[in-house]
């Protein structure tokens, strides 16, 4: 057994001068190498396996001691050390200093961005919906259930939304107007209506709805499509993947509609000279993630009315927040609680790549946008010469200006993915600026601090309000899950984009022309 000797323990010791290790960094390998990426600075350094073990040790470990379980002896315990030291020294790395707040744009300047950076409402223009999907929030089998109601937008909510965003958007760089239900098209009345409004008062603006598509006709694809709607259909695949979850109110499956109503929206895409106004969002249920992807595929590469570059959105099903133990990361109960965890999109596009590479063939994968996401973060990320000095709030948006998610009854949400959390203001008295302040600003660095400041990931953190609060104010015994995933899909990442450097660098540069939008 190796012995740790004094000057050992002093650098380890001098690494946890201000908190545990494992917040410091994190180490991770390709097929073909070792790396480590530093919290402080973003930085990634290629490692000798050597230096690896020592440093994953080190991060995971509550003790030095720990370096005897290795199978490195005591010459090579020190030279990795020696090799570490002088990185600390010449590279400054392992230096990030301690997280004791959160800042940004919501700390620094939150009213005046909402006096004028608006840049988006979405108009929930109708509870209403002709589907009653399994996993939606408004099925009772949700954990944020929203019973069903009976009521649209009325154009008196909807105007005076539509005048918030004219009255507080001057400085904004876009304008933006979102249509979400329930189904939209339930009340395209209304949709027409603020349509024309809305132009006759911006100079530029765009529109987006999120739709089944089931109730599409010739007339609503030529509406839409006329005015430049940018336009999500909620499509989860072939037949039977669809059908599982997506039924009518009678329980039948909605497939054959929603197919129909795609294909007329993309035929007048095409008769137009449209180009890129239709996607599909696809939300896949477990647990056999693989066949479905696999079905999903072939779905997608065989139907000849979908077109081949269409952009695909898909995500697993969300059930709502759910309490969950908080482990400090890369600690031993961490490992254990995530010990087989795994991102089954994330494996089952890296297969298909690999087998695309082997077999000399290239084509898109319906995961291209989703793992696009996640390769932009590793490439867009903070990188400094020194550690940084501050932290900002993840991936939170400053509260109403990215979007404002306004209810049938006039209420602001932050976005259409919150839940029930508590609003930040309404169509008649504006926003709720002290509110806003206490609950999404101040109470949230208050909370998010405790756990952000062990964190490795921080600085490439992408969490959001979402799975955070409840209808009081901030519960982040939601979060902790939450945030294991984000731990694995930010690590997934690293060793993708890594990969990808080592084989094919040139296929990077286009992540240098492309942003999170």
């Amino acid at each position: 057994m190796v012995a740790v000797n004094n000057s050992i323990k002093d650098f380890y010791n001098e690494l946890c001068s201000s908190g545990r290790p494992g917040r410091l960094g994190k180490v991770f390998k390709t097929d073909k190498n070792y790396y480590f990426l530093d919290t402080g600075t973003g930085k990634v350094a290629c490692l000798k396996k050597n230096v690896y073990k020592v440093l994953n040790c080190l991060m995971q470990s509550d003790s030095c001691e720990d370096l005897k379980d290795l199978d490195l002896n005591d010459e090579e315990i020190e030279s990795a050390i020696s090799e570490i030291r002088d990185a600390v020294k010449s590279e400054h790395i392992l230096s990030a200093p301690v997280l004791t707040t959160l800042t940004g744009s919501a700390v620094t300047h939150l009213k005046e961005t909402l006096e004028s950076g608006v840049e988006n409402v979405t108009l929930e223009v109708t509870e209403k919906c002709n589907l009653r999907c399994k996993y939606c929030i408004y099925n009772p089998s949700h954990k944020e259930y929203r019973e069903f109601g009976h009521k649209n937008m009325s154009w008196e909510t909807a105007k005076k939304a539509i005048d918030l965003l004219i009255n507080h958007s001057k400085d904004a760089e876009q304008v933006h107007i979102g249509f979400y239900g329930g189904e939209p098209l339930l009340n395209f009345e209304l949709i027409k209506q603020a349509v024309r409004y809305a132009k006759s008062n911006f100079k530029e603006i765009t529109f987006a709805m999120t739709t089944n598509a089931a109730l599409v006709t010739e007339e609503i694809a030529d509406y839409l499509l006329q005015n430049d709607f940018d336009i999500i259909v909620s499509l989860d695949g072939p037949k039977d993947i669809h059908d599982a979850n997506r039924i009518t109110i009678d329980g039948t499956g909605s497939f054959n509609k929603t197919v129909a109503g795609a294909q007329i929206l993309l035929n007048t895409q095409s008769r137009l000279g449209k180009q890129s106004k239709i996607s599909f969002n696809m939300v896949v249920s477990g647990p056999n993630y693989e066949e479905n992807y696999n079905k999903i595929q072939e779905f997608l590469e065989h139907e000849d009315w979908i077109p081949k570059d269409i952009m695909v959105l898909t995500a697993s099903v969300d059930h709502g927040p759910k309490d969950s133990e908080y482990f400090i990361p890369q600690s031993s109960q961490e490992r254990e609680f995530t010990d087989g965890s795994y991102d089954p999109l994330n494996e089952w596009d890296w297969n298909h790549r690999r087998e695309m590479k082997n077999g000399n063939e290239k084509k898109g994968l319906f995961s291209d946008g989703v793992m696009d996401k996640g390769m932009l973060i590793i490439h867009k990320r903070l990188l400094s010469e020194y550690p940084v000095k501050a932290y900002g709030m993840n991936g939170c948006c400053v509260p109403g200006q990215r979007r404002i998610y306004v209810t049938v009854d006039g209420k602001f949400l932050l976005c259409e993915k919150v839940g029930n959390i508590p609003d930040i203001g309404n169509v008649d008295t504006g926003f709720n600026f002290e509110g806003i302040q206490k609950l999404y600003v101040n109470d949230f660095i208050d909370n998010a601090k405790e756990y952000c400041k062990d964190c490795w990931a921080v600085n490439l953190c992408t969490m959001c309000y979402v799975n955070c609060y409840d209808q009081k104010g901030p519960h982040f015994s939601y979060r902790h899950n939450s945030c294991r995933n984000e731990r694995l899909y930010l690590e997934n990442n690293l060793v993708r984009y890594h990969t990808e450097l080592e084989e094919n660098p040139e296929e990077l540069m286009e992540y240098n022309t492309k942003d999170f939008r």
